[in-house]
Formats: C-alpha cells, sequence, structure tokens
C-alpha cells in the first residue's frame, strides 16, 4: 500500500513539471512570437520608410526632369513658331522673286526676241554663196560677185548692174570652201537673185555645183534647219510646201493650205494623214461624185428648156 501512494504521488510530481514545463514552454512560444511580430512590423516600418524616402527622391528627380522637359518643350514650341514665322516669310518673298523672275524672264525673252529680229532685218540684204572655191574672188569679193552673179543666173534678167557693198568669206578654213556672205545696196536685187536660183535646178561655177541663200542669225537659221527632217518627208509625199519667214512652215494639201510654226505640230499633221491609197479612192470618189453631180445638173437643165420652150410659144402664139 505504501509502494502503491509512493507511485501514485510520483505520477502526480511528473504531470505536474510536465503540465508546469508546456506552460513555461507555451509562454516562451508566445513571447517569442510575439518579439517576431514586433520584429517584422519594425522592419516592414522601415522599409516602408525607407521605400517612401525613395519615393520621394524619385519623384522629386522626375519632377524636376519633367520641368526641364517642359521648359525645352515650351523652347522647342517658341522656336518652331518663329521658323514657321519666318518659312512664312520666306515663302511669300520666294513667291515674289518668282513672280519677279517669271516676268524678268518674259523681259529677257522679248528682248532677246527684238533683238534677234534687229540682227536679220539689218541682214536682209544679205545673201550666202556657198561652195565657191577658194581664192577664186582674189583679193576683190565684191567685184567678183558682181560679175559672176550675172553670169551664172543671166545676165538677161538684170537690166541694170547689181551692186555690192561688202563681201567676205565667214568661218574657219577647211577643206571645203568656206561660205561667202555679200551685202547687196538694193534689197530686190536680193530677192531677185534668190528667186532666180530657187528657179534654176542647178548652178555651176568652175565645175562646182553652188547656192545662194538667205543670210539670218544663228537662232532664227536654228529654228529653221529644225524643220529639215519634216521638210524631207513632205518632198517624199511630193507635196507642196515653203518656208517662209521668219520660221512657219506652209504645207498646202487636198486644195488647203496650213500653217505650222513648229516642226512636232507639221509632224503630227503628217503623222495623221491617210494612206496614199485612201487619198487616191477619195480622189476617184470626189471627182465620180462630182461628175455625176454635174450630168444630173444637165439633165435638169435640158428638161426645164424642153419644158420650157414650148410654154413660151405657146405665151407667144396666143398673143
Amino acid at each position: 500500500m505504501a509502494s502503491y501512494n509512493f507511485r501514485q504521488e510520483k505520477r502526480k510530481k511528473t504531470t505536474a513539471q510536465t503540465s508546469r514545463l508546456a506552460t513555461t514552454t507555451k509562454n516562451m512560444a508566445d513571447g517569442e512570437k510575439e518579439t517576431t511580430l514586433s520584429t517584422l512590423l519594425q522592419a516592414i516600418q522601415e522599409t516602408k520608410d525607407e521605400l517612401t524616402t525613395h519615393i520621394d527622391k524619385k519623384t522629386t528627380d522626375i519632377q524636376a526632369t519633367l520641368t526641364k522637359i517642359e521648359t525645352s518643350l515650351s523652347t522647342l514650341a517658341e522656336q518652331v513658331e518663329e521658323i514657321e514665322s519666318r518659312v512664312g516669310a520666306n515663302e511669300d518673298d520666294i513667291k515674289e522673286a518668282r513672280d519677279r523672275v517669271g516676268k524678268m524672264e518674259k523681259l529677257v525673252t522679248g528682248l532677246k526676241d527684238k533683238m534677234d529680229e534687229l540682227e536679220n532685218r539689218s541682214r536682209r540684204s544679205n545673201i550666202r554663196v556657198l561652195n565657191i572655191p577658194e581664192q577664186a574672188e582674189g583679193q576683190d569679193a565684191v567685184g567678183f560677185l558682181e560679175k559672176t552673179i550675172p553670169q551664172i543666173l543671166g545676165a538677161e534678167n538684170f537690166s541694170s548692174p547689181i551692186i555690192l557693198e561688202r563681201a567676205h568669206r565667214i568661218g574657219k578654213r577647211s577643206d571645203r570652201p568656206r561660205p561667202i556672205i555679200a551685202k547687196l545696196l538694193n534689197y530686190r536685187d536680193k530677192e531677185k537673185i534668190l528667186r532666180l536660183a530657187r528657179s534654176k535646178d542647178e548652178m555651176m561655177f568652175q565645175n562646182k555645183k553652188i547656192a545662194f541663200y538667205p543670210d539670218y542669225s544663228a537662232e532664227l537659221q536654228r529654228r529653221r534647219d529644225a524643220f529639215r527632217d519634216v521638210k524631207r518627208a513632205l518632198r517624199e509625199k511630193e507635196m507642196e510646201y515653203a518656208l517662209i519667214y521668219p520660221a512657219q512652215l506652209r504645207i498646202k494639201h487636198m486644195g488647203s493650205t496650213k500653217f505650222f510654226s513648229t516642226p512636232a505640230e507639221a509632224q503630227k499633221f503628217l503623222t495623221e494623214l491617210p494612206s496614199e491609197s485612201l487619198i487616191f479612192l477619195k480622189t476617184i470618189f470626189l471627182n465620180s461624185y462630182k461628175s455625176e453631180i454635174g450630168l444630173k445638173r444637165s439633165l435638169v437643165r435640158r428638161f426645164q428648156q424642153s419644158q420650157l420652150k414650148p410654154a413660151l410659144n405657146h405665151i407667144y402664139v396666143t398673143s
């Protein structure tokens, strides 16, 4: 019995110790838990404070940067506005300059045309003689031409001697004879020489084929030479044409006369012409149509006369 009580008492002591130990352990755990939460809260607060300080600093930096950007944008806006103003002023100046340049170009073109016209007027009594052998004129080109031109074109065509003011060769020496330019005293003599030259198939001097041409300025000669291909095409088509002063092409075709100021216009006209076969058929049709109309008119006149004559006789007899 005593042993049982001893064991029971010992068990109670052990249970009490275990309970106290558990209580102590629990209290220690609760204390540590409170300590850990406090530490965490403190760490969180410190981190928050650091983040807040860092964010505030960055925000301040960003705000300063934005302020600089705003200032720069404002400056750029002012500069752009100033540039736009200058560009607008420059555009106005450019437009005014273009207008002035356009007027000056028109003025220059007009002055060039007048100058070219005056130059050609000063040359209107001149002729160019081509392919006269070098040194054939000797030292007196004027006397040579005054004697030679009537011999070539026919002395019977000149009722009085032609008179030249001056004559000389132009251009650099080469294998071919240089042209002779001559100024006649009488403009009518110049026209007569060119007319007689055009009427002859060929003109010879010392077994050389020569030619007479009017004397034009370089610009006018260039404009006239531009019709060269068109004139060749007209000759191939056997169409009548003439290059009239200053540089205008006259073409006669199918009873009509057309004038062209540029080679392009004349070339377009030639391109749009019908083929030779169509022209031939059209000519036959027109001729037959005219013949038919003429025949009908003749028959009508005869019928009218045959009907009118008896009536007139009747009136004459009864009266």
